[in-house]
């Protein structure tokens, strides 16, 4: 049993599972809007999440693979193969507990567990699932390089919004709607909060990495963190519109109970690059900081910080989205 928990838990690191919150997220909103569907099964919306999982791990492992891959081709060993980051980055490739041949396997197993969904879900909903499928299997392709190129963000924004959300509505019930894209817009904005909060704390190290970032196109750590709060309000103002032209039900402006979690993370990023010294005491109210103990042994407490609350914003405004869609369902 230990063996087991311990493979679990090397397959959990390996894959970084810790993030499926992002894809995780905007099935409930798929959920909330196709739940009352006569042709909704439950079995189908399990198969679409595992299918997206899937995916989403494969994509990880992915980048790491190719980043590791970069440098040995560069006639470095795999214990000379060095990262710069925070958080220790393809550990397990590193120290050979999966070697590469399996790392490889993994990848192609995942992708093709992710692929036959697919290929099921195009013979039940239409040949125009065909579409979101292929631009979603480019831009996973494209990711290890979209760094290079100031579209990492907008990248995966696009991945868990308007393709995964649009994507999956499509496959359960084989329509399109407007407010379900607009949503889907939402969600990419939310998701890319999380990745700027992630680059403006890696911004030493992708300027050594020669990583180009929305963080680094903004100029400076202020400036970044400006823009991740116009980022934060334009997700609040499409909300706002869209109840305002009468596309989302009034209940969708709960998402405005993530506010005070919005101010904390912004506060948390200026007292990050002004060095201060600040303990992290995370409260109930935040969210989820799973393994929080162990984060802090290893000292890296204060970037899982604020990353956890970066996740946990972008989670739960998913989350409340979805919550007063499902009250919009039942009241109209």
């Amino acid at each position: 049993m230990v063996i087991k928990m311990d493979k679990i838990r090397n397959f959990t690191e390996l894959t970084r599972a810790y993030s499926i919150w992002a894809s995780l997220a905007p099935c409930l909103i798929i959920y909330a809007y196709t739940k009352d569907y006569e042709t909704f099964s439950y079995w189908q919306f399990f198969l679409m999440i595992i299918g997206v999982i899937c995916v989403h791990l494969a994509s990880n492992l992915l980048d790491d693979y190719s980043d590791v891959m970069r440098q040995v081709r560069k006639g470095k060993s795999l214990q000379e193969v060095c990262f710069n980051s925070f958080v220790p980055k393809a550990r397990l490739i590193k120290e050979g507990v999966y070697s590469l041949s399996q790392v490889r396997t993994i990848i192609c197993s995942l992708f093709l567990i992710g692929l036959l969904i697919g290929i099921y879900f195009v013979h039940v909903s239409g040949n125009n699932l065909i579409a979101y499928i292929v631009t979603t299997g480019i831009l996973c392709l494209f990711y290890p390089i979209s760094s290079k190129l100031y579209l990492a963000e907008l990248t995966i924004g696009v991945i868990f919004g308007p393709l995964l959300i649009n994507g999956g509505y499509f496959a359960l019930t084989g329509l399109f709607r407007n407010d379900v894209f607009v949503m889907s817009l939402i969600v990419m904005l939310t998701t890319i909060v999380l990745l700027h909060v992630h680059s403006l704390m890696d911004w030493e190290f992708d300027i050594q990495d020669k990583k180009k970032t929305l963080a680094l196109l903004s100029g400076t750590k202020k400036d970044a963190i400006g823009v991740l709060t116009w980022i934060m309000i334009l997700a609040y103002l499409i909300t706002l519109c869209a109840v305002t032209w009468q596309l989302f039900n009034p209940c969708t402006l709960c998402v405005f109970l993530t506010l005070p979690l919005m101010v904390k993370l912004r506060k948390s990023l200026y007292d990050f690059i002004n060095i201060k010294d600040v303990k992290f005491e995370p409260k109930w109210y935040y969210g989820i900081f799973e393994n929080w103990k162990e984060i802090k042994e290893k000292r890296i407490d204060f970037f899982m910080y604020r990353f956890y609350l970066a996740r946990n914003y972008s989670f739960m405004f998913c989350l409340l989205l979805a919550i007063g869609s499902v009250i919009s369902v039942n009241v109209l």
